[in-house]
């Protein structure tokens, strides 16, 4: 029994099946979204690209986690000063 053939035919049913798995949108997420232009559209992770692997993103969010840092997170309250009338 020669096993040849059998073994190409799986190899080429195998190679033709990941191209239809790859061809469906469910594969490709990236293509539907928008690129990020504020830091804003870059926190919303499901209609804009959020990949750093893209330089135009790396570079956006570099900036936002720049501006972040200069921002106080939280100011803290100042206590009422009292009169040193003594």
């Amino acid at each position: 029994m020669n096993i040849r053939p059998f073994l190409i035919a799986v190899l080429a049913s195998t190679s033709l099946a990941s191209q239809f798995a790859m061809a469906h949108s469910g594969a490709h997420n990236d293509d539907e979204k928008a690129m990020p232009k504020t830091c804003e559209q870059l926190a919303d992770t499901k209609r804009y690209i959020s990949d750093v692997a893209y330089p135009e993103v790396r570079k956006l969010k570099e900036q936002c986690d720049a501006a972040a840092k200069k921002k106080p997170a939280a100011t803290p309250a100042q206590a009422p000063r009292q009169s040193s009338g003594g």
